[in-house]
């Protein structure tokens, strides 16, 4: 039942940032949409049990790289829409994620921003040692960015994962959820 209850909250939440994204495309038609690019590096830290209950999981051992896509729509002075695909990689999995976060410029160059991001996991089930129970996990996100110049900003936040997605069976770790510290650079053409 917990688990039901969490599912319906991800989806109710997924779908309250799509109707607030579409909302702002449409009222907004006096701003442009950005298109850019991101990179820049993943420390992650694997949430999990051991086969005894007891916490284990997995750091990173000096970060992992992420790239992708980067879409912004603002549709008042100081409010934002960030959206876009990402490719990062943690331990060894492969994740593709969307974000959809609403960012609000606070003081002159600075702008927090916030919301959920969908984490999808496209690899082989027979490739290594995990087994994937949900390929589809549902992350929340809290970070900061500071606008360079037209074209750069750079990026930070922390994205806390809510479903609980692999286990690896070799390194006996169960129920893993992925924490994510991302430190990076966008460029908008």
């Amino acid at each position: 039942m917990k688990y039901i209850n969490c599912y319906k909250s991800s989806r109710r939440l997924i779908l309250n940032a799509l109707f607030l994204f579409s909302s702002a495309l449409c009222f907004s038609q006096g701003y442009p949409i950005k298109c850019g690019i991101k990179a820049g590096w993943n420390y992650s830290n694997i949430n999990a049990v051991d086969n005894v209950g007891e916490p284990s999981g997995y750091l990173s051992d000096g970060g992992e790289i992420y790239g992708g896509i980067a879409l912004e729509k603002q549709f008042s002075e100081k409010s934002y829409i960030q959206s876009g695909f990402i490719a990062s990689y943690t331990y060894v999995i492969t994740f593709l994620e969307i974000p959809i976060f609403y960012k609000y410029n606070f003081y002159k160059n600075f702008s927090v921003f916030a919301g959920p991001k969908l984490d999808y996991i496209p690899d082989e089930q027979y490739n290594h040692s995990l087994y994937f129970k949900k390929r589809l996990g549902v992350s929340a996100n809290l970070g900061i960015d500071y606008k360079i110049s037209k074209h750069f900003t750079l990026e930070g936040y922390f994205s806390k994962q809510l479903v609980k997605q692999y286990n690896d069976n070799i390194l006996t770790f169960y129920d893993a959820k992925r924490n994510v510290y991302r430190v990076g650079v966008n460029y908008y053409f």
